[in-house]
């Protein structure tokens, strides 16, 4: 490959590096923010919530572009072809993350959590911030390329904390519309922290040598 041609190679696979790792700060950013919307009823938290979920969406596309651009252009090889496959993997699971996380502050608008009990709050902030900690050890992986971080992801996963809190909503006497919605949210939370583990095992895929 000539020598120009290599160089702008790089900067490319430089360029959809330096995105995937904004997208994946940015929802680290979005899950605290959608907690901050939810749980402290921050109609500003859900706004940015929301800006970023449209700056992700943005990067989806770029990245796409480019490694689309790669395999065309040129031949990846190796770790340069294990780190393209798992970018167009990796970056559904940011973008459709940031939009589980717009449906929750979006929730929040509507002063939801003023209806629930201080139990379900306190188990519903357990559940956030675990989702916080998982995205957050994905972030710490992905920029130092490490795959214990990576792998540790699911460590943080407490599966009997969702199952607390539905045991909760379901003795404490809500109504009817507020039930089902903390049903979502529930579901939500849980699927934000499956896609950190999902962004985990790819960063883990390209990350291992």
């Amino acid at each position: 490959m000539p020598e120009e041609l290599r160089t702008a190679y790089h900067r490319q696979l430089d360029e959809i590096d330096e995105q995937l790792a904004r997208m994946i700060v940015l929802v680290e950013e979005s899950v605290g923010g959608a907690e901050a919307a939810f749980l402290g009823l921050e109609d500003a938290a859900a706004d940015r919530v929301e800006a970023n979920g449209e700056a992700i969406e943005q990067g989806h596309r770029a990245v796409e572009s480019l490694v689309l651009t790669q395999f065309v252009r040129q031949a990846p090889v190796a770790g340069e072809l294990r780190f393209l496959v798992a970018a167009v993997r990796l970056v559904p699971e940011v973008e459709l993350t940031a939009a589980l996380a717009a449906n929750v502050a979006n929730l929040g608008r509507t002063h939801l959590a003023s209806e629930l009990p201080p139990r379900v709050r306190g188990l519903v902030g357990e559940l956030f911030q675990q989702c916080s900690a998982m995205w957050r050890r994905a972030n710490d992986a992905y920029a130092e390329r490490d795959t214990v971080a990576a792998v540790a992801v699911s460590a943080l996963r407490r599966d009997d904390l969702s199952d607390t809190l539905r045991d909760e909503l379901a003795s404490a006497g809500l109504r009817p519309t507020v039930l089902m919605d903390m049903a979502l949210v529930t579901r939500f939370l849980d699927r934000i922290g499956d896609h950190a583990i999902d962004v985990g095992r790819w960063i883990e895929s390209f990350s291992a040598v």
